[in-house]
């Protein structure tokens, strides 16, 4: 696997070294840095306040105040408060199926001559004979320019499944450590982008077949910076003003060795400090004893031949830039130009120049909350720290107060006992022996003390403390973000589900903001990386960065909430004018699922339909055969009664009266019944002659 460089692009071919310039240059430098951590010891102090809150452990100063003999119990509110907080973000800032941003075409782009000669001559393949007008170039450039923003995004959302170097992370899982860090310390920091090089498969289709091989190709990558190790500069009021931002490695032998090899750096100088300080210089800075005590390893030695390399990224003079072996024309020598210096102490052990332009970025700060003091901002802990020692302080004495109460408190007469008697040992079914005839006392020589429980107090005291922790950092079943409760009755309705979930919404915009400014700083470096090292020439063009806030995206939850409502309180007669398809693609979008592999063709769904026809068309006629046999045997005992009764033909004639009665109450057809009824001609019957007609021979149907 190839080595990730932890450094920015290799710089030019290096000129003979001024050492004295270069002396007073990494003098200078050092001098900065220990001023800029002298200004950050207050912030250091803040966020390890920060960690212990969110580790669940008492500042050193409280805890001496607290009686040994008492409970020092720490619930961990704020840990769940800040584990939900980045589920929260990360869920809105990355939905699963659209990006958080985008590359557009400037409104009006520029491009270079070259490109804008090829423009030309596709213009002119397509008309022929023709001049162009000022309006059709000006169409054809913003074709072209949407046509590069689209083949800049697809590469970039390419370079961003693996932006990681050698840790092959992805951006989702990188960004996810930078969140963290912000919600707990204040800033979290990603830098880049660096380069690395890497074997490619490429392959190419020849008359004699396809042919495959492998060529290195620069690859842009990124990487997450613990906030202990950056120093920015803590006197301008914004990261795009500071003079220079410094970073602390701290790098074993080897690894310093392996920086010596590569051409970027000054090898011969780094194998000399290596040689003259063979115990190192790194010497272990208070956080870091205070954070290996608060991860149970205090005894750890954290010195041992190891080195400290500082990295200072900003504006040093042209002349000092070019002492320093790098190629400065002569009319950029009075002019500050931005630059990377890496230094063993005051020694310069690298200088290059800067390659990317003005407001391209190398480390990309995301401030969870803004401080008009700090630059470093305010993490979600300091928000609710009253809250959390309100809670700590009621559940020390709700502790107390049980355990008070719950241990026997006794009242001992020793002049009552006997002199052997144990008075220290107290036990279940223990037998206390009286000396004498109770002269001295009439009272019991032991007696039992009862404490008043204050539990049920000191409950509603923790919950009106958790009440205050949820409004203060917008962390609750209201927002979504609590991870055991579920949204309140309002939540059921969409009205009320708008009126939640856009309140809520409010406090996010802001933090999301800042999270915008930080994602259009990372696109930003990308588009000018593959400017400067992209071979396709075909994506180059005036391209901006496009940040899909999540404000849009938590009203989706809105939004989803009221397709569901619209589906399930539609009236019939209101479902003749809605598109069903539209609205069960619309239902499974919004909550960014895949619709292409969930939603069935139509194809399909005609396929489904019919088959349902097919089997209720088999088994209506299953029933009407069913019927038709029940029927069948109805009227054919119905005719059997009145053949057997035919001297009484008025009850036959009821009978199957009542039988044809009861058949149509079944449902039978009327034409199906007077069939079954007529059933077969009958056969004639001899009858004897009728008196009243006065002789003849009469037939009946039998």
């Amino acid at each position: 696997m190839p080595q990730a460089q932890p450094t920015g692009p290799v710089s030019d071919q290096p000129l003979p070294i001024d050492d004295v310039a270069l002396k007073s240059l990494g003098e200078r430098l050092l001098r900065r840095f220990e001023q800029y951590k002298k200004d950050r010891k207050e912030t250091e102090q803040q966020w390890m306040r920060n960690l212990r809150q969110y580790l669940g452990k008492y500042d050193p100063e409280l805890l001496s105040k607290l009686d040994p003999g008492r409970s020092v119990a720490y619930p961990k509110m704020t840990r769940v408060k800040v584990v939900s907080m980045v589920s929260r973000l990360m869920s809105l800032l990355f939905p699963t199926s659209e990006k958080n941003w985008g590359l557009s075409a400037s409104k009006s782009p520029t491009f270079s001559a070259e490109v804008v000669q090829q423009i030309l001559g596709v213009w002119a393949e397509t008309h022929p004979g023709e001049n162009i007008t000022k309006k059709e170039l000006t169409r054809a450039m913003k074709k072209a320019a949407g046509i590069m923003a689209e083949k800049m995004e697809a590469e970039i959302d390419d370079q961003l499944m693996d932006i990681g170097g050698s840790s092959s992370l992805d951006y989702v899982a990188l960004v996810r450590k930078v969140v963290f860090s912000a919600v707990l310390y204040g800033p979290g920091v990603l830098k880049g982008p660096m380069t690395v090089t890497r074997m490619q498969g490429v392959y190419d289709i020849t008359p004699s077949g396809v042919t495959v091989a492998e060529e290195e190709v620069l690859r842009p990558y990124y990487e997450h910076v613990l906030c202990w190790d950056y120093y920015p500069d803590l006197s301008a009021k914004s990261f795009q003003q500071m003079d220079g931002q410094y970073q602390r490695h701290v790098f074993g032998r080897h690894q310093l060795r392996k920086l010596a090899d590569r051409q970027d750096f000054i090898g011969p100088r780094i194998r000399e400090y290596i040689s003259q300080h063979p115990q190192g210089n790194y010497k272990q800075a208070a956080h870091e004893a205070d954070l290996r005590s608060l991860g149970g390893s205090p005894s750890v030695n954290g010195s041992g031949s190891k080195f400290e390399v500082i990295e200072y990224w900003g504006y040093i003079s042209g002349t000092e830039l070019r002492a320093a072996g790098v190629t400065v024309p002569d009319s950029k020598l009075s002019d500050e130009i931005r630059a990377t210096v890496w230094m063993l102490d005051d020694e310069v052990i690298k200088a290059a120049a800067d390659p990317f332009p003005d407001g391209v970025q190398m480390y990309h700060t995301f401030v969870f909350e803004e401080d008009e003091v700090n630059l470093m901002g305010s993490g979600l802990p300091p928000i609710c720290r009253d809250s959390q020692l309100g809670v700590c302080s009621s559940t020390r004495m709700l502790v107390d107060n049980a355990s008070v109460c719950c241990g026997p408190q006794l009242e001992v007469d020793t002049d009552l006992l006997r002199a052997d008697q144990d008075m220290t040992g107290v036990k279940p079914f223990k037998v206390w022996y009286r000396e004498g005839n109770n002269a001295v006392g009439t009272g019991p020589a032991v007696r039992n003390i009862d404490i008043n429980s204050h539990i049920l107090e000191l409950l509603k005291i923790i919950d009106l403390f958790n009440g205050f922790a949820d409004k203060e950092t917008f962390v609750s079943p209201m927002t979504g973000g609590d991870l055991e409760n579920s949204p309140s009755e309002p939540m059921r309705t969409t009205s009320g589900a708008s009126m939640i979930l856009g309140n809520a919404a409010l406090p996010f915009r802001d933090i999301v903001r800042n999270f915008d400014q930080f994602t259009m700083s990372v696109i930003h470096s990308l588009v000018e990386w593959n400017r400067l090292f992209n071979g396709d020439a075909d994506m180059k063009g005036d391209l901006q960065p496009v940040a899909r806030g999540a404000t849009t995206l938590i009203a989706k939850e809105v939004r989803a909430m009221a397709l569901d409502n619209l589906a399930v309180t539609l009236r019939p007669d209101e479902a003749l004018y809605i598109d069903m398809k539209e609205l069960v693609r619309a239902r499974v979008s919004v909550r960014d699922l895949p619709t292409e592999r969930l939603l069935l063709s139509d194809e399909d769904v005609e396929a489904i339909k019919a088959a349902q026809d097919n089997k209720q068309q088999a088994q209506d006629a299953l029933q009407e055969e069913a019927l038709r046999a029940t029927i069948r045997g109805e009227l054919a005992d119905a005719f059997k009664a009145i053949t057997q009764a035919q001297k009484n033909l008025d009850n036959a004639d009821a009978t199957v009266f009542n039988a044809v009665m009861a058949a149509l109450e079944k449902g039978l057809d009327p034409n199906v019944v007077k069939e079954l009824a007529e059933g077969p001609p009958p056969a004639a019957v001899p009858q004897p002659a009728d008196p009243r007609t006065g002789g003849g021979t009469g037939v009946v149907a039998a």
